[in-house]
């Protein structure tokens, strides 16, 4: 019995220096984990105060910069799908193309974009000089129907005259209209075709040895639209092969119509 006594008490005893071992380790965690909270909670809430501040900071600034850029009602017009915005804030024009269109940096034009399948679909962007012009409006063009005749007098005699031998151009005024934008400004929209007939004998020296051999060399329609500002008159114009004129209408519409001229501040 005494024996028994003494195993018990020592199975209480290893207990209880079981116990005594054992429970100095159970606060020291838990106060371990609550340090590292109390240690967080300070840097979660100053994390929340400074994006708080910044977020308020930022208001202002997005706001004054829409202003001073932009004006309100258009400054989340996104160009639709599969096109892209292009602006030029230092010449004062933007209109809106296909995304896929490439960018000809030796085109000598202000800017020129053509289709990234077909290089006889393109489109450029030109300007008048701002000291050797003074337009007020397209009005100053005339009518829809004068500028369209100026503009096919200027392809027949300047931009696509031909001196070789055997050469013809001829055109033809598709539509001529004048439409008044959302910016409230008045443009031309003016659609033209051209062909090119040429003798195949290229040592034909004669009428006769000419038309022996004669056919179409290409029929374009070229799509124009001018606006005036800043003085300046502005052409944007599109260019795709008649074949695929009706089918590309469509696609020409778009970017004809995104077509804006701007006034440029002065620095």
């Amino acid at each position: 019995m005494q024996q028994l006594k003494l195993q018990k008490s020592t199975v209480k005893c290893s207990s209880k220096r079981a116990c005594r071992r054992t429970r100095p380790f159970a606060p020291v965690v838990l106060a371990s984990g609550a340090c590292s909270r109390q240690r967080q909670a300070p840097v979660q809430q100053d994390a929340s105060r400074r994006d708080m501040l910044l977020s308020m900071l930022s208001v202002p600034l997005l706001t004054s910069h829409l202003a001073s850029s932009v004006s309100p009602a258009r400054a989340f017009v996104a160009p639709p799908p599969g096109y892209r915005a292009i602006v030029d804030k230092l010449d004062g024009y933007n209109f809106i193309c296909p995304e896929n269109w490439i960018v000809v940096t030796s085109s000598g034009n202000d800017i020129f974009l053509r289709s990234p399948r077909n290089v006889e679909e393109n489109l450029f962007v030109d300007m008048t000089s701002p000291s050797s012009s003074r337009f007020k409006s397209v009005a100053d063009l005339g009518s829809p129907d004068d500028a369209a005749k100026r503009l096919l007098d200027q392809y027949l005699t300047k931009e696509f005259m031909s001196t070789r031998i055997g050469i013809a151009r001829y055109g033809d005024i598709i539509s001529a209209a004048s439409r008044v934008a959302d910016d409230g400004q008045t443009y031309y929209d003016i659609a033209i075709r051209m062909t090119s007939y040429a003798s195949r004998n290229a040592y034909a020296a004669t009428r006769m040895e000419v038309m022996r051999d004669y056919s179409l060399e290409w029929d374009r329609t070229l799509s124009t639209v001018l606006g005036v500002a800043n003085n300046r008159l502005y052409t944007l114009r599109l260019q795709t092969t008649t074949p695929a004129y009706e089918r590309s209408l469509p696609t020409l519409r778009t970017m004809m119509e995104s077509f804006r001229c701007s006034t440029v501040e002065a620095v």
